[in-house]
This record gives C-alpha cells, structure tokens and sequence, in this order.
C-alpha cells in the first residue's frame, strides 16, 4: 500500500541526491555544508502535512420528505429498482445543504451551492430539477420542451453527468435528457452507431440507449428533452444554429445551472454572463428561470457580498443572502474513550480483510452486527486517538506534528500514525465516511548557492551579501558555480569599482563573468591554445579579497607585504584569494580550465529536469501491486484429520500507477509530457544496462562483446515489456516489441560509450567499460616498441580508441542501422559522423568530420590534438613522432578501409564493473573516474593530476542516478498532454486512456482543474504552486475520490516570489482564503463578438442556406456574406430590439447599437469578418493563379499539387473535397465569442493544408504573448511534436508593400528616455515625446508590424528535443496613453503631508514590443533574424518568387487597450528609476495577493510624468487581458481605502524577506528577470512607508468623463 510518510522522505532524499549529483563539489567542506543545508529541516521540502476533512451533516432521507409531502411522491416511483441498487437511495439521509437547495429551489430562490469537492453538490441541483419535473408528471403538464439546461465548462464534465442520468432515469422514461456538445452527431443513425461503438455490456456486446436519451442533434431539434446538457461553447452554437432553434423556442425554461461557477471570471466571466443575457432574451418567459451556481471554491461567509455581486453580475438578475448554501462537517460524538495499541491499527491497515477477526482479538468490535466500514466506523468512536485527531487536526498539520500529539495518550512512530489515519479513512456508516484524508508535501527549487571563502567555508542557499559571526567583521558572500564534470568551484559576478559584486542570473549570462578558485595543490594548471587559455601568463589570474571582496589583476597587486606597493585593499594579503578569470565566448558557457571538459554552472535548476525527477520518484513510490494477507480454507465441508492447519496466504493485484500533473501554461505541460516520456526512457535504458552488467556479475562473468550484451539486454526489455506501445501493451505484436527493444538496446549502449566520459556515465560509476578488441593484436609490438609495462600499454591504446568514440564516429555496423532521430538523440546531429585521417580546410566546412592525425599550422606547429598531446605526455616523444604513431595506428588497427571512418561497435568488448578483472581509477585533482591509468596520468590532457585506485560502485551510495538505475522497476511510463491545444477528439481519446489505465499520466494545464471524475485516482502533482487556494483546492480535489482512500498531493514550488511566498506557508495554500471571482462588463471586444452572434443569429434564422448545415462554402464562396451585408444594411428593427434586450443597457450607447454603427466593425473596411472574408478569398485567388501558372508552363506535377491544395482548402460543392466548418471560421477569426480564450488571439497555423479542419491542433495565443512566443524562429511543442515558427501571415487584400499594420517604435526619448510608440507615419521633423513633449528626430523611430493575421510554422514538424524549446521572451510593455481613453476616477490626496495622484482608466492604450530584429519577406512572410536566406519556400513548400532575398527589417509590436490606474507619487524620490521600479513590483505583489488576483492577470510598467519642473516615474497598473477586466480598477477608490490595503500588503511583501537586494520570495519573478540587479526590496520599503496611513482627499473627476 502507499505510504505517504515513506513516499514524502524518499521524494525528498531522491531530490537531494539529485541536487548533490547534478553540483558535485570536489571540494569536501563545501559540499558537506552543501548536503548539510539541503537536508536542513524545511530548506528544500516541507510536509507531508496532513488535511482531514470529515463527511457532512445530515438530513432527512427522500422518503421522509415524500411522506412529508415537501417533495414529490413519484420519486418513489423514479427507479423501479431494490433500494440497495437505487442512485438516489430514499432511505439514506440527504447532506443538510442538499436538502436545503431542494427546499429553497422549490421556493423559487436563486442559489449558490458552495461546497467542498466531493460534497455531492450534483445533488443540489439535480433534486430540484428531478422534484420539478415528477411535479409536472402529476399535474399531466410534462410536456416536451428543455425545463432545465445544466451548463458544464468541460465536455468531459458533462460526459460524466451523463453517466448519472443513465443510471438514474433509465426506468422512467418519461423524463427525457439528452447532452449537447461538439460530439453529438447529428443524424440519428450516425449517433447510434457511436453509441453502440462506445458503450458495450460486460460480455463487449454493443447497448442500445434508454429510450428517454436523446442522443442525436436532429431528434433533439425535433423533441428537446426536459434536462438538456452542455458547455457554454455548444450553448453558444445553439443559439447560432437556426434549427436548433426549436430547443429555445418551445422551451419552458425553469432551471439554469452552471457548474463550476469559480471558472466564470475574467474574460470567461464577461463572455458568458453575456451568453445568460442572450439566452433570457430569447426564450419567452424569462422572469420565470432559476438560476444554481456550484462551486467548491467560491469564499467563505465573509465573502458572501462578494459572491453575491459576482453572482448577479454573472447571470444578470438578484440573488439573496439566504440563496447562498455551504455545507457544514458532522462531528459524530465520542461514545468512548478507549486506549488501544498501535498495532491494532497497524493489524487493520495491513490485512483489510480480516477486520471482524483482528477486533474481536482486541475486544473492539462495538458493531457485531455492522459491516467492516460499520464496524471500523464504532471503534473510533471509542477511541481516545480518534478524538485527538480530531481535536488537532482542525487545520493542515504536518504528520510529525500529529504524531506528537497522539503520543501523548500513546507513543507512536510515523508508520503507525499513517496505519491509523489509512483505516480512520475505511471507517463508514449509512454511506458516509468518518475522514477523507489528504497528505500534502511541498518541494521547493533552490536559488543559488552562495560561499565564504575563508575557513571556516560557509555555504547558503539563500541570496544575501555578507556574513559575520559576533563582533568579527563581516566577510564578503559570494556567488558559486561548480564545473559540471570535475566539481571544481568558480565565484560568479561583476567588478564594480573594484569590487566583485553578485549579479542576477539570465540564462547564458553574458554580463557576468566567472573566477575559478585556484588551489595551492593544483599547481599550474596547464595551458592550451583554445578560447579559454589566457595567453601571457598572469592576463587571466586575478587576487579577490575573502573579506571585502575587492578584485584587480594579480600582475597589479604586490603580494610581498614588504613592498611599498600600495595594495588594492585594507585587508592583510593572508586573506587574498588566487582566482583565474575564465574567457569566453558571447552566448557560451564558461568552460572549466581545470578539466577543459565541463563547464561553470550557478546552483539553478531547470524546471523541467528538476520536475521530471520528482514525478520519476513519486511514480516509482506508487505501488504497482496490492497484497492482501487471507486466510486459506478447505474446500469440503468435512475437514480431512490428515489436512493441514489453515494458513495465510498472500493475494497480489497489479495496480496501475497513476497520476496527474498540472504545470500553469500550455506550453509547460505540452513539453513536460515529452520531457518526462524520453527522460524516463533514457531511465530505463541506463536501468538495463545495470542490471544486465548485474546478472553478468552474479553468474561471474567479467567481459563479453558488445553484441552478445546488446541481445541480452534487448531480451531484458522484451520480457519487463519496457518500451511496449501504451495502445496495446499487452496485445502487442511479439515481432514489433522484440524490435523494439533491439532498437532500444543498441541506442542504450551507444549512447553509453559516447558519453562514457561524462560524470554521470555508467562507466564512471564503475558498472562497466569498453575495449576496443582489435588493440589486442596491436598490443604486444606497441608495448615492446616503447618499453612500457603491459597495463600502461594496454590503457593508452584503449584511450586512443575512446578519442575515435567520442567524436561519434560510431554505429552498430551491421546489427542495428540507427535513424536521424536515434543520432540525433545519441550525437546531437541527424547526420552520420565520420572520421578522417587528416582533416582538411574543406572539411571545416562538415561539421560531422572529424580529424584522427593532427594538422598543422603555416608555421608549422600542430592545432590542439587531444591524441598527439596524450602520446607525447606519456610516451616522451615530439609531436611528429606522435602523428606518425597515429596514422599507423589508422592502417594498422582501425585498417580503414576508405576516406571517411566509423567505428564498429561490435568490435569492443564490455568488462564488467565490480569483478576481479575490472578496475577504476579517479584523480586527485579534477577528480574524474577512468578504467585507464597510463603510468598514473589523469586521463583529462588538461589535467596534470595523478590517478588513485577507486571503487566507484561502493562510493555510489548518495549518487542521484546510481539509485535510480538500481530500481527492479523496468515498466515504461505513458505521460501525454492534455491542454487546449489539442483537438477535441484528441482529448478525449487520451483521457479514455487514462481511465482505463493505459496512460500514467496526463500532462494538464487547467483542462483537468474542475470536477473531472477519473475514478480511483489518489494522486496529484503540481510542477507549480497554482495561482490560488481556489486553484490548489481544485487540482487537490481530483485525487482521493474513491472510497477508503488518502490522496496524495506533491507541489514544486520554482523560482517566483508567488510560490515561494507558499512554500514558507503551505497552509495558505491548503486552506487558505478563497475569494470569489470579479469582472466587469465593459470589455468593448468581448461586447462585440456578442453583438456579432446576435446578428449573426437572426440572420441565419432567416437565411438558413447560408448557414448551410455549418458548412462555410455559402457565406465564402457563393455570395453568402453579400447577403448578409445587405440584411445589416437594412437596419432590422427586431434585430435592434433583440440586441437591446441582450447587451447591458449601460454599453447601448457605446456600442453604437441604436444606430447600428457596430456594423462597421463587422463588415467595415477594416472589419473582422471582412478581413476574414478577403483573406480567405484572397488565399483562393493566390492558389488559383498558381495553378494557371503551372499548366501555362506545362508542369503537370505542380499543377496537380496546386489542385488538389486549392480543392481541400475552398471545399467548394464542386470541389467535393467535404465540408469546413462555418461557425469554426468565424470563431478562428474573431468574429465570434471563444470563451475562455484571450479576446485578442492569432494562431499559429502548423499546417497550411490542415486550416480549418475540426481535427487540427488549436495553437492559438493572446497577441500580446503572441509576439514573443509565435515570434518567427520561436518553437512550439504540442501533441509529442515541435513546431518552428517561421512565416508572419499577410492581410488580405494588401499590396506587398502594405501587407501589415505598421507602427513606429523609439525605445527611449534622448530627453527623458521615455519609450514611445505611434502608428501614424513619423515624417522627417520627428514626433513630440509623449511624456516631454520634446521632438524625437527621425532616426531614433524604428518600424515595427502586427503580425495580426497570426504565424505559420515550417513545414516539417520536429521531434521534441531534451532542452527546452526556445522562445522569444524577450519583450517590453510600455503606457502609450490615449485621447480617447475613458476616465473613471481622478483623484488627488493628501498622505502624511505629501500629495498622490491617482487615476482610473478604462479603453487606455499600451503596446507591447519584441526586443528582436527580423527581416521580412514582402512577398511569403518568411521572417528570420539576419539576411533572407535566397532562395527560400513559402509556407506551402513552394519556392517564392522573392528569389533576390530582398526585406525589411521590421520588430513585432501589439499595441492593446485596457483597464489602467496611473499612480504619480510627487515627490523627488520618484524619479529615482530602481527605486520605482522596485516600488512598482511591490505594489503589483501587493494588489496581487490582497485582492487574490492572479498574478499573471495583471503587470505593470513605468511612465514619465512632470511634476513641478521634475520629472518622475509613474506607475502604470494595468489588466493584462486586452479590452480589461476590472481588476485594477479595484484600487482606485474614492476614500483611497483599498490602496492603502495594497499598499500595506506591499509592504509586508518586502519587509517579510530576509534577502539582502531582492529575490524570488519578494520582488523577482521569470518575466522581470532583465532588471533582477535594479531591484530591491529595501528601497521599495524605505519609499512606500512614509505614503502607509490616512488619505485625505483634495480634488475628484469622476464618471465617465473625458479628458
């Protein structure tokens, strides 16, 4: 069974380990306060921390309120079934917040049902629907016609409810039901044949539906059933659908539910409270509709005028106080105190089976006559330990702190804590159980490490500057790197006036530099002549100070404390530090000098890995089995005197191991589902090979060839089935599965000996080594010609070959042919690579060519060879002797046969490790393990350090991997995304997957957040701390649903103040405050679109073969959309009162809808469906031309080509080529409202010729993320594959030289430096400055353009790659202001004698800008960094006839309106960048975290602003989401109360951190890393605490007032 306290410590130590691996310290002090500090308590793991939740309070049954007459009598009638098999039980109590919404509901209330996961909240609004419609049954008004439509944010949801009506109306067929989504078909023939295809009965034999399920769209058009099922979406096409009409139009609607009510904020908020006023204006009473909103996570009781505005604002009519229900936990009384032994609990948990024996030994059964959950359910109410639990655990605690407590009656380890807690969970009665336990444990990234450098060494994990004990001086703390092969230390940093100061961290940091710390004992390290030698001696070496930390050049600074030199700093030169500067090149990293092999790496880890590594060892801690211990019994009734005594036996049962993993973004999730498959198959790979090697040690074999050891280890795949297929693992074709495996061996080996020289190789673990068997032929005359003793002879010639090895000349030879993918997994280049004997200029030009012989120079010295300098270090011979050596060593051993060479891996040998025969050497120096010592030389040329005989395998105990590919674990791990990116059917077909436990897991972003049902599933994973407790309770909530079971929730928290402001209090995130959503509707874009189906709608009602069955050919392709400009022109008055009814009345005006001036934006010149219209008919017209072109000039191939593509993407009825989808036009193009998905959205088409088609990949972005994550060259990962953004897609109808929206772009004012943005053409004479008002001449403008009509990427996908993609992050947001703008609120006070302006905006303009240059092609799009390759291909494969490569050069930009409230603080201080900017991030955390926003939903920028001839530094706070959302405007009151709140909790952000500047728990997140230096938190607390206190108002401009 699952053992969350032994899960949590092993995930803790494997996370350990890990860290310790992946920084490996030679330096012993620093890595024993290293392991020292990551195992401190809380430093990188906290928990498990246990949270009990019980069940609820109890009413009366169904049948008492039957025989009460409060509900009615035919539910008595509703399932003709014994009570045992009923769904709703009549004689099991009700929860008293179900009977509640059953009570209220019927008086007509509007209700919000905010319960716990789990809580049954179905049930409140399922019993009032039920109640309704028998009432209607006995009163003979049952009429056809929908009564209820339950609205589901997830097809998947609604699925899951359509189970429950089966099972609950499949005996009263009266009471019809039906579900309506993307999935239902919509013929009735075609429906049943899905139907019988998926659900089948026990023997597969195919179920006809109920004959109440509707399960076709044209029956439901026909007859709508009473309770009709769906998700906004679908609602939303209803509503669209002139046929579907009829749902409507009949409907006597009485109920609305929407489910999940907590999803309904921000942007999803506006758009469907707008669908809810659109729905009400169509059906014909609407005064009479109820409306029930559940939600787990809606706020507690003093949030209830909060959820009740958000409640009336989200469905548009009143709600009361009274209407809000919330569930209360039963608290059953003690009936006892007993005290019972551990062990019985202990007893309980390991044979589950044998409750009634166990108690009855112990003299506990206090329920003879009860079940085992009966019976467990009495003995805790005897128990003392029950009632301590109970009385403890009224708030997560962690289980230590829990043991602590239940010791006090009695002494009890962890293990029997969690026994005890295990069966409390199997503990029921009347259905109920007595806890629902959930264990959560936190894990945290680490920072960096930062170090002393005097003994005592010090390290930290934590940022800070300096370091004192007492009243010593302080010493200097500085940042650490550690080289990733020998564990040599470097200090990372700047000089500033002298002195090396820590700097941020950015990737590949090009403005840091890094001092490797020389050691007395390494001697001179020896030089060479590549990037990172230092030329003339001393260049390079630099003397630090461990106490000040001040820096020179070691040729500047006089040592002899004799000298009258005066020295650099004031401190005595016995604290003076000898470091050497490494060089390097822009964008590399610093190579180690020390080994000339690995490089400097700071103490950061990368999400990814450090992620995969905690989902590795929490899916190894699952358990794969289930073992029961029974009692055998004889089989007769009459036991034999001969028979043996009954005996326990053990029953095992495979279980599947599952989990789901929750990352916050799309394209996290999409990645991490790749990552972690191929980094757990690389696992296994490795864990072969142990094991293999393993069984070679135990039978006492020492060495066998690499053939025999791949076909032993391919058949240690085949049998533990460790690559099968996750669609059939079981039913696998044999064949394919043995070549599968083969393949799998010989890439696992491969892949070994290239990387044999690596740290974290088998071979440096002493598992294994490789022997090139044709040395052996070769040895005897090399070891005679030279004098050397046999072992030394033998290890140089074995080096030699590994030089061959590791420039990747090598392959399977006959055995295995490797793919372009295999290489490039193995040798990071698809290409083959090859040796040659003498490397030529023309070679330089093949990077895949590799030299053997050294070549020299024009003055006649030799470029660096590492083979030349190892003959001549241990033979004593020149360098010519050497390269003679070599090329006879090519024709007489390698007996290369042809120019270019490779390695046969079957001519080598592999020894195993751990045998007599085998022996390991490491040096004492850079510390690197080889199997070959000649005459004690380091096998590194760059190191001069001697070898030590070594056990590597012994010395393995802590190693990461070592643990790891120890595991008899060898079953594979199906992980696959599950986000909005997928196709639906793609969705769905993984989540059916994991329902039946062919998939491991599901990579999610916020698609599994809500009440998903995926069965017995006890298990969460969190690559990020979401961004509520809402969000956390969510995510938790979808483990631990079955019964009798603890769930189990692992939360990483990375590098952001969010999650580790969480970590330091994981019960915040637990059970922390839940607020209730906020929005408002205001948002103009989303207006639109609403406005749009509006008229879109009666259109189609009207003109229903335009509509044409969702087929767009109509309204494209024969004159559909002239039609409907000429219906919109006539101005139709029902049209008009229809809008009137359905759009706020406070945005008639605005949204021009009296005078119909919102048909500009549709079909205006620059309207979203003209734009669409012309692009689509422009692509034809495009495609048409160039398939005239090809029969012109006879090119039959082409011509085809362009026809067929012409033909698939018009779908003309001519074409026959099918059908595209209208209504799926309009909304890729922004025409209709898209729920959930930003307003401002582009794709990212993957494949032209797959536009449009239902089963194509969604990649769709908001433009303001858009820009840099679709930026031309940027990459994409969905569905298992990579995708290169390549091409900027045109608007239609445009000239090359006006094919997009332009824009003028000055990064920085040479008067104020204030960034401003235009789209209005700058002339010669410059523009005004927004902020100065001073002219920028021409030149400072550069040109930008709005990709508007989205990107197109490459034409071949990619596969995934280990790193993760890149992206072009590299954006900035700036306040451009506008005119027109909307002013809500001007305000001025008056703070402890110092005056602030606020001001509140809505419809204010921002843009944001790419950092990054591309050069355009005018004529395809195709858009790169640098020149134009010429010639290039289009996005469709063809060659462009911009054969010349000519462009421009253009930076992407967006500029967007929203939501803003300005902050001018007038006072000098604000003009002072960094301290604003640190202020700026400070108020952003605080308005964040007080109002619960999440922290991606807003951001902020700096503007320049004149005040009293000075000028300052603004802060602009705005809605992240394009048109807003209402969120910053919170803060801009009239009394100036919430920003005082904002403000104070601002300043317990940065007064709380102990950090010395800044860091990820206060200012810092990913997104601002590029000024992580500027910030500090010291300087946004000493700014913003003289402006913490009373406001007083001075002047106000409200309401709507223009400026």
């Amino acid at each position: 069974m699952f053992d969350p306290i032994k899960a949590s410590q092993e995930i803790k130590d494997s996370y350990i380990d890990y860290i310790t691996t992946t920084f490996n310290m030679a330096d012993p002090e620093y890595e024993q306060e290293f392991r020292k500090k990551l195992q401190e308590e809380g430093a990188v793991a906290k928990g498990p921390f246990l949270d009990i939740g019980g069940s609820y309070e109890t009413g009366h049954t169904l049948q008492e309120l039957i025989d009460s007459g409060k509900i009615s009598p035919l539910f008595s009638e509703l399932e003709p079934v014994e009570e045992s098999a009923r769904e709703l039980k009549l004689d099991r109590p009700l929860y008293r917040h179900q009977e509640t919404a059953l009570m209220k509901a019927s008086s007509g209330e509007n209700l919000v049902v905010t319960t716990g996961t789990g809580s049954g909240k179905t049930e409140s609004f399922l019993l009032p629907i039920i109640n309704h419609l028998l009432q209607e049954e006995e009163t003979g008004t049952l009429g056809s016609g929908v009564r209820a439509i339950i609205i589901y944010p997830m097809n998947a949801l609604a699925n899951d409810q359509m189970k429950r009506m089966r099972a609950l109306l499949k005996g009263h067929p009266k009471i019809c039901y039906g579900v309506y989504n993307g999935n239902t078909e919509h013929t009735q023939s075609k429906a049943l044949a899905e139907y019988h295809r998926t659900y089948r009965d026990a023997s597969g034999n195919p179920l006809d539906p109920a004959p109440n399920e509707i399960i076709s769209r044209e029956v439901m058009q026909r007859t709508p059933p009473h309770i009709l099922i769906t998700n906004y979406s679908m609602l939303e096409y209803m509503m669209l659908r002139p046929k579907d009409d009829a749902v409507f139009s009949g409907a006597k609607l009485k109920f609305i539910v929407l489910d999940e009510a907590h999803i309904y904020k921000g942007a999803t908020g506006m758009e469907t409270s707008l669908l809810m006023r659109r729905l009400r204006a169509r059906i014909s009473e609407p005064g009479s509709v109820q409306y029930i909103l559940t939600s787990a996570t809606l706020g507690g009781p003093d949030a209830d005028s909060e959820i009740l505005r958000f409640a009336e604002k989200l469905c548009g009519v009143p709600f009361k106080a009274s209407g809000i229900i919330r569930s209360t936990e039963k608290q059953p009384a003690m009936e006892a105190m007993q005290d019972f032994p551990p062990e019985l609990f202990v007893e309980l948990h390991q044979r589950p089976q044998a409750v009634a024996e166990i108690l009855a030994h112990y003299h506990a059964d206090f329920a003879p006559g009860g079940d085992d959950g009966e019976k467990l359910y009495a003995l805790f109410l005897h128990t003392r330990l029950f009632h301590i639990l109970r009385e403890t655990a009224v708030e997560p605690i962690t289980v230590s702190q829990l043991r602590h407590a239940l010791s006090a009656a009695q002494p009890m380890t962890n293990e029997q804590v969690v026994a005890f807690i295990a069966v409390c969970a199997r503990a029921e009665r009347d259905g109920a159980s007595l806890i629902k336990p959930r264990y959560h444990f936190f894990v945290r990234a680490i920072e960096g490490a930062y170090i002393t450098l005097q003994a005592p060494k010090r390290l930290f994990l934590h940022r800070k500057s300096e370091y004192g004990e007492g009243e010593t001086e302080p010493t200097t703390v500085f940042e650490a790197a550690v080289c990733t092969d020998c564990g040599r230390m470097a200090i990372v940093g700047q000089e500033e006036c002298g002195y090396l100061r820590q700097t941020s961290r950015r990737g590949i940091e090009d403005h840091v530099d890094y001092f490797y710390l020389k050691e007395d004992a390494d001697g001179e390290l020896l030089s060479d002549d590549d990037e990172n030698s230092g030329g003339k001696d001393g260049v390079e070496d630099y003397i630090v100070c461990a106490i000040c930390g001040a820096i020179a050049p070691e040729a500047d600074v006089k040592l002899d404390a004799k000298s009258s030199h005066k020295h650099f700093c004031e401190h005595d030169s016995s604290h003076w530090i000898r470091v050497r500067r490494v060089k390097r090149k822009i964008g590399r990293p610093a190579t180690c000098p020390a080994c000339g092999f690995g490089s400097f790496r700071r103490f950061y880890l990368g999400g990814e890995a450090a992620t995969a590594v905690l989902g590795t060892e929490l899916f190894e801690q699952l358990p794969s089995e289930e073992i029961t211990v029974t009692e055998s019994s004889a089989a007769q009734t009459r036991r034999s005197v001969f028979a043996k005594a009954p005996q326990q036996r053990q029953v095992r049962k495979k279980l599947a191991r599952q989990f789901l993993c929750f990352s916050d973004s799309r394209s996290e999730a999409a990645f991490f589902a790749s990552y972690m498959e191929r980094s757990y198959q690389e696992f296994l790979r490795r864990r072969g090979i142990w094991h293999v090697a393993e069984q070679y040690r135990t039978s006492g074999r020492a060495v066998v060839s690499v053939t025999e050891f791949a076909e032993e280890l391919a058949r240690y795949f085949e049998v533990n089935r460790s690559f099968a297929s996750w669609e059939a693992p079981v039913t696998q074709d044999p064949g394919l599965l043995a070549a599968v495996s083969r393949s799998n061996a010989w890439v696992a080996i491969l892949n070994e000996m290239f990387n044999a020289r690596r740290s974290t190789s088998l071979v440096s673990m002493g598992v294994l080594s490789f022997e090139f068997r044709k040395n052996r032929d070769a040895l005897a005359g090399f070891q005679e010609a030279f004098g050397l003793e046999h072992s030394d002879a033998s290890a140089l010639l074995e080096l030699l070959a590994q030089d061959a090895v590791f420039s990747g000349a090598i392959d399977a030879g006959k055995a295995y042919s490797l793919t372009a993918a295999e290489r490039e997994y193995i040798f990071f280049t698809p290409v083959a690579k090859k040796l040659t004997l003498l490397r030529t200029s023309e070679d330089a030009k093949r990077s895949w060519i590799s030299g053997w012989r050294g070549r020299k120079r024009a003055n006649g010295n030799y470029y660096p060879n590492t083979r030349i300098t190892r003959l001549v270090r241990a033979l004593g011979i020149s360098e010519d002797e050497a390269d003679e050596l070599l090329a006879d060593y090519w024709d007489s051993v390698f007996e290369a046969d042809s120019d270019e060479f490779v390695l046969d891996a079957n001519d080598f040998l592999v020894r195993i490790g751990g045998t007599p025969e085998s022996s390991f050497f490491r040096c004492r120096k850079c510390g690197r393990i080889t199997p070959y010592n000649v005459k004690g030389q380091c096998a590194s040329i760059k190191c001069g350090g001697h070898l030590e005989p070594f056990d590597p395998l012994s010395a393995s105990e802590n190693n990461h991997y070592a643990k790891l590919y120890r595991s008899e674990q060898s079953e594979p791990l199906f992980i696959k995304e599950h986000t909005a990116q997928l196709a639906k059917d793609q969705q769905t077909l993984y989540q059916e997957a994991f329902v039946h436990k062919k998939i491991n897991a599901l990579s999610c972003s916020t698609t599994f957040e809500m009440g998903v049902d995926v069965g017995s599933l006890e298990t969460v994973y969190m690559r990020d701390v979401p961004p509520s407790p809402a969000n956390y309770v969510q995510r938790a909530g979808r483990a631990g649903r079955a019964k009798h079971s603890a769930a189990f929730v692992l939360t990483y928290a990375k590098l952001s103040s969010h999650d580790f402001t969480y970590y330091q209090d994981p019960s915040a995130m637990i059970s922390g405050k839940i607020k209730a959503p906020v929005f408002e509707i205001e948002n103009e874009k989303i207006l639109n679109r609403h406005i749009f189906a509006v008229a879109l709608s009666s259109f189609f009602a009207l003109h229903d073969e335009v509509y044409a069955g969702d087929d767009q050919t109509v309204l494209l392709n024969e004159g559909g959309y002239e039609l409907l400009k000429e219906y919109l022109a006539g101005k139709p008055e029902a049209l008009r009162q229809l809008l009137l009814r359905s759009i706020p009345s406070g945005m008639h005006q605005r949204m021009g809808i009296t005078d119909f001036s919102w048909v500009d934006r549709l079909c205006g010149e620059d309207g979203v469906l003209e734009i669409a219209v012309q692009d689509f008919r422009g692509t034809v017209a495009e495609m048409e031309k160039s398939l005239r072109d090809c029969r012109r000039q006879h090119d039959d191939e082409g011509a085809g080509a362009w026809s067929r593509n012409l033909r698939n993407f018009r779908c003309a009825k001519e074409d026959k080529c099918g059908t595209k989808s209208l209504i799926g036009f309009l909304v890729r193009n922004n025409v209709l409202p898209k729920y959930g998905f930003p307003v401002d959205t582009v794709e990212l088409i993957p494949d032209v010729s797959s536009m449009g088609k239902d089963k194509a990949l969604q990649l769709a972005r908001d433009l303001q993320m858009a820009i840099a994550e679709y930026a031309p060259g940027s990459q994409v990962v969905a569905d298992g594959k990579m995708y290169v953004s390549r091409y900027i897609r045109k608007m239609p109808g445009r000239n090359s030289g006006n094919s997009w929206e332009l824009g003028y772009y000055c990064p920085k004012c040479p008067a104020c430096g204030q960034p401003n943005f235009t789209r209005e053409p700058v002339t010669g004479g410059g523009r005004e400055c927004v902020s100065c008002h001073k002219v920028i001449p021409r030149p400072r403008w550069l040109k930008t353009l709005e990709p508007r009509m989205g990107f197109c990427a490459e034409n071949e996908a990619r596969d995934v790659p280990m790193h993760r993609p890149e992206h072009d992050y590299k954006t900035d947001d700036y306040y451009i202001g506008d005119p027109y703008r909307n002013l809500i609120r001007k305000l001025r006070f008056e703070v402890n004698g110092q005056t602030l302006q606020m001001e509140s905006t809505s419809n204010d303009s921002l843009v944001v800008v790419g950092r990054t240059g591309y050069m355009v092609c005018p004529v395809c799009g195709y858009a790169i960094e640098g020149e134009l390759p010429k010639p290039h291909k289009n996005s469709r494969g063809y060659t462009c006839i911009n054969k010349e490569g000519t462009g421009k050069e253009y930076l992407l930009s967006h500029d967007f309106k929203t939501d803003v409230v300005k902050i001018t603080f007038e006072t000098q201080e604000a003009a002072d960048l960094n301290t604003m900017l640190s202020v700026l991030y400070a108020l952003l955390e605080g308005l964040s975290r007080e109002m619960g926003i999440e922290r991606t939903d807003i951001k902020g920028c700096l503007f320049r602003t004149e005040v009293g001839g000075l000028m300052v530094y603004t802060v602009i706070l705005y809605d992240a989401v394009a048109g807003g959302a209402g969120h910053v405007r919170r803060m801009a009151t009239e009394d100036g109360r919430a920003f005082q709140q904002v403000l104070r909790r601002a300043l317990s952000v940065v007064d709380s951190c102990s950090c010395d500047t800044s860091c990820y728990q206060c200012l810092r997140n990913y997104y601002n890393q590029k000024i992580h230096d500027q910030l500090s938190r010291r300087a946004a607390s000493a700014f913003l605490h003289p402006w913490a206190g009373r406001m007083t108002v001075l002047t106000e401009k409200t309401e709507n007032e223009k400026e």
